[in-house]
């Protein structure tokens, strides 16, 4: 378990990985970041709390390990740096225009273009719709 997220080391296996403490510093600064879609530069700056020798190359392979592996994924953004958000339920995003700052929305229903792509035989395998405007704080 690392910060309270239980990890199937079943996956690590599979992948024929292990989750050395390079990963797991990575994952916990990741984890306690979440909820700011960190960046690869800003999960870096904490994991060195947790492996002082983790270096910015290792963060971005153990953070596309983690994609590949479906433990996270990529958040949309604005201008094209990669953020990190949980593999969780679908959700859409809203991306303020002005700020930059994504926020997240739960679904209510699976969207009807989604229903209709499974019809015609394809597979989702996820999906998100993304809203642009602007957030709250900057629209005063």
């Amino acid at each position: 378990m690392v910060a309270g997220v239980a990890l199937d080391p079943e996956k690590f296996k599979k992948s024929e990985r292990r989750l050395t403490p390079q990963r797991q510093a990575v994952l916990k600064a990741f984890l306690e970041l979440s909820r700011e879609h960190p960046t690869a530069e800003s999960i870096y700056h904490v994991a060195r709390r947790y492996c002082p020798t983790v270096g910015m190359a290792t963060v971005y392979r153990s953070l596309d390990l983690f994609v590949q592996m479906g433990i996270i994924v990529k958040a949309p953004t604005l201008n094209g740096t990669a953020r990190y958000e949980m593999n969780q339920t679908p959700h859409n995003h809203f991306i303020c225009l002005k700020c930059g700052r994504t926020y997240e929305f739960r679904r209510r229903q699976e969207p009807l273009a989604e229903r209709e792509i499974e019809k015609a035989g394809f597979e989702v395998i996820s999906a998100s719709i993304i809203f642009f405007g602007y957030c709250p704080a900057c629209r005063e």
